[in-house]
């Protein structure tokens, strides 16, 4: 059969219902991530490889290029090894961000391939000390100084 719904009891008169305690707040990250204008500048240099056509960032005490700039037979490939392009077939939106604004590139195989005379590129070799790439899906960033060897390249392949 059917039995009766228990109505809940109420607490005594004079003995009030203790009060729910707040579980502790939760660490939370305060420090907001810099802009990318004010982050430091990852350490490194860049080289020309004039046999090459092509300008690799390497960092300090490193020997593989974090970033690469090379002419191809009339486009310009730009190489970053950031962690989400890192060995992907699939294809990665990564911001490119210079003094002239925010650029959307879709990076596959580890870079992009831009026109010689991509505008993009001009933004690059003539933001204000400094560019960053920045994969939209979280998988890394790097910022990197602005130096001649990267308006060479572009020069090369123009």
């Amino acid at each position: 059969g059917c039995s009766a719904i228990p109505t809940p009891q109420q607490a005594p008169p004079g003995h009030p219902a203790e009060p729910a305690v707040a579980p502790p707040p939760v660490a939370v990250e305060t420090s907001p991530r810099k802009p990318w204008d004010e982050r430091e500048l990852d350490s490194g240099a860049w080289r020309y490889e004039a046999a090459n056509r092509r300008a690799l960032f390497v960092p300090t005490g490193g020997s593989e290029p974090l970033t690469s700039i090379e002419c191809r037979g009339g486009e310009v490939r730009l190489n970053a090894m950031l962690l989400a392009v890192l060995g992907s077939d699939q294809f990665v939106d990564v911001d490119l961000k210079t003094s002239f604004g925010t650029d959307r590139l879709r990076f596959q195989h580890g870079g992009v391939s831009l026109p010689a005379r991509d505008p993009r590129l001009d933004r690059i070799a003539f933001s204000r000390g400094r560019f960053a790439l920045e994969a939209v899906n979280g998988g890394g960033q790097t910022t990197l100084p602005v130096q001649p060897e990267i308006g060479r390249v572009i020069e090369d392949c123009r």
